[in-house]
């Protein structure tokens, strides 16, 4: 930055003193030049005057030496009878120079010029004398160029002694103008803003603070909810698998009756299962968290997905005479096909879990306002307010006197949130303790992945 700062203020400082000199010279020596031709010619006026009174006699060596101007006579027909610098008997017939023929035809004449080969210029100012003679005066000096030359010296250590300046006050300025920055608090970048030009930076290095705040939030509750869900885990697999070790320990050393074997036999298998859809149910929830599942969308029907789901629990609803209907018509949707079955399934497989013998069940699937909706009803325990925000977390479970009965694993509820934000669905709740609960899945008409809200139903 100091170097970038540096070369530019130099390199504006070089132009700007190059153009200031040379202009200012030009100017100079234009007024010298308007100021030595007034002289030519106010130096003429005195000569001729001279002249007028005492004749040609007036024109002595001493005139001459007196001026710095070249004082030329020559008479009517341009021959020279006097000159101040010169010996007329060399010097050749003025009648064809333009100053000598003007001051003949007007009374006064002047002219300029230029010799390359000395880098001069003269100028000629000639006035008609009343005997018709013609009195010249000339002034030599020196070009413009020559002057802008000989003053480069000068300019080129003006210059070296303000590029030194501008070094140590670029040095200055640079530090003085860093100090406020490397000040900055960077944890909170607009509490004091050293310059306004900072602000959108600092705007954004707040915005990212509050992101990486909120990233760190997250991941600090990801690992709690990862330990939280390791430790369930291993409290839920432990159960079956201490059941099922300690009946076939028993049955092992012979200590189980012969007329009991079926009993225990059947024990130690609906343990399995028990452990068998834990495993799965874990498995699934991993892999929508990693999202490594097969996410492939496609056209599906839901009417057959829910109608599939509805099958594959009927047993389990006419062992507690429930009774479970399926209303609605075939609903269209793009969607994956696995994780829209386990999410009807898991909500009708809770509301055959935890309702009464005896009891409703009504699954409703269709369309309202142009969006597919998936509704299970029925009229079991029901779930206060207090924790109808909670029932979709891992392993959470309302009746926990009566968990093992319904051998539910607790993530049914998890995996159908989990697949609403694939399908960027809303989830829809209302429950009251003793009258039953409804869960309605309201699927957009798009889907923009964003993470569907859980809130109660209209």
């Amino acid at each position: 930055m100091r170097q970038k700062i540096f070369r530019h203020g130099s390199f504006l400082v070089v132009i700007s003193v190059l153009l200031t000199f040379v202009s200012a010279s030009i100017v100079m020596y234009q007024k010298f030049g308007s100021f030595m031709k007034q002289g030519v010619k106010d130096e003429a006026a005195y000569l001729r005057a001279g002249i007028i009174a005492e004749g040609e006699a007036f024109l002595t060596d001493e005139i001459g030496d007196a001026t710095e101007s070249r004082v030329t006579l020559a008479n009517r027909d341009g021959t020279v009878v006097y000159d101040s610098d010169a010996d007329v008997s060399v010097l050749t017939n003025h009648s064809d120079r333009p100053e000598f023929h003007q001051a003949l035809s007007e009374g006064v004449g002047e002219a300029t010029r230029f010799s390359e080969t000395l880098s001069e210029q003269t100028y000629y100012y000639a006035v008609r004398l009343p005997d018709g003679y013609v009195l010249r005066v000339a002034r030599t000096t020196e070009s413009v160029f020559r002057t802008l030359m000989s003053s480069f010296a000068l300019l080129g250590i003006l210059i070296i002694g303000i590029l030194l300046l501008d070094f140590f006050m670029v040095q200055k300025n640079t530090r003085d103008l860093i100090q406020p920055i490397n000040q900055l608090n960077l944890e909170d970048p607009l509490k004091n803003v050293c310059y306004e030009e900072l602000r959108p930076l600092l705007v954004r290095v707040d915005e990212q603070n509050r992101q990486i705040a909120r990233q760190l939030d997250e991941l600090k509750q990801a690992e709690s909810i990862r330990r939280e869900f390791s430790a369930n885990v291993s409290h839920e697999l432990k159960t079956p698998l201490m059941s099922i070790s300690g009946y076939a320990e028993l049955m092992m050393n012979q200590m189980v009756p012969p007329e009991k074997i079926p009993e225990f036999s059947g024990r130690i298998y609906h343990e399995a299962s028990r452990l068998t859809n834990l495993v799965q149910d874990v498995i699934q929830i991993s892999r929508l968290d990693e999202q490594s599942l097969d996410q492939t969308f496609e056209e599906v029907n839901l009417y057959d997905i829910a109608q599939d789901s509805v099958e594959h629990l009927r047993e389990a609803a006419r062992k507690k005479r429930l009774h479970m209907q399926l209303y609605g018509e075939s609903v269209l949707l793009r969607g994956n096909r696995q994780v829209l079955y386990e999410m009807f399934y898991n909500l009708a497989d809770n509301a055959v879990r935890y309702t009464p013998e005896g009891g409703k069940v009504m699954i409703t699937l269709g369309k309202k306002n142009g969006n597919a909706f998936y509704r299970v009803r029925d009229n079991g325990i029901g779930i206060a307010k207090e924790e109808q925000k909670r029932v979709f977390e891992r392993f959470y479970r309302v009746d926990k006197s009566h968990s093992r009965e319904t051998g539910g694993t607790g993530l049914g509820l998890s995996i159908v949130k989990h697949g609403a934000i694939l399908h960027n669905a809303r989830i829809l709740l209302d429950s009251e303790p003793g009258k039953g609960t409804c869960v309605e899945i309201c699927f957009p008409s798009e889907n923009s992945r964003k993470e569907p809200a859980v809130r109660p139903a209209d």
